[in-house]
């Protein structure tokens, strides 16, 4: 089963969100662990090996997606504006990676290469909606004024932006549950 939760291994970079705005942050950590075999069969039984696990069955692929903002606001006269925003997602993303590829036959690597493609897209697919959710969120404060007091605008940019959280979360499960069976039998 694939499942996006926390990868806290790998290679960290970090760079600018391409379509989201300037003060969206995207750190992005990839890590993969390491199936053998010469067959198909012998990939997936290395992948029900180990593969990590969770209730739901094994672990294929996942996206984590962990957020933090931070909004600075001035007031001028009876109104507040947000004077600057930073929306920073950090998404762990965990994929396998075949070793035994070289000497296996035209057929697994044809089987192989149709199961991560498979998977991969899925997984890109979870972090597409995180980073939709990312630009919502920014696009929501970037900018943002308000009468009355910054306090008051402050909790209702913290109350929108996990409601979009929430949002993402739900997206997140409804692909989750819409998941095709990937396979290398």
């Amino acid at each position: 089963m694939i499942r996006h939760a926390a990868v806290l291994c790998g290679l960290v970079f970090t760079l600018s969100a391409g379509e989201a705005r300037a003060d969206v942050k995207l750190d992005v950590t990839y890590s993969t662990y390491q199936l053998r075999g010469l067959t198909r069969q012998a990939i997936h039984d290395d992948l029900h090996r180990v593969a990590k696990r969770d209730g739901d069955g094994i672990i294929e692929g996942e996206v984590a997606d962990h957020w933090n903002w931070n909004f600075r606001f001035a007031a001028t006269g009876n109104s507040c504006l947000v004077t600057s925003d930073e929306i920073v997602l950090k998404l762990r993303i965990l994929l396998p990676t075949w070793i035994d590829d070289a000497g296996a036959d035209p057929a697994t690597r044809t089987a192989w290469n149709n199961y991560f493609q498979e998977l991969k897209a899925h997984e890109d697919g979870h972090k597409t909606i995180a980073l939709e959710a990312a630009k919502q969120i920014s696009k929501l404060t970037h900018g943002a004024t308000a009468p009355g007091s910054c306090t008051a605008l402050e909790q209702s940019l913290n109350r929108a932006a996990k409601q979009i959280v929430e949002n993402s979360e739900k997206a997140q499960d409804r692909l989750e549950a819409s998941i095709p069976s990937y396979s290398l039998e």
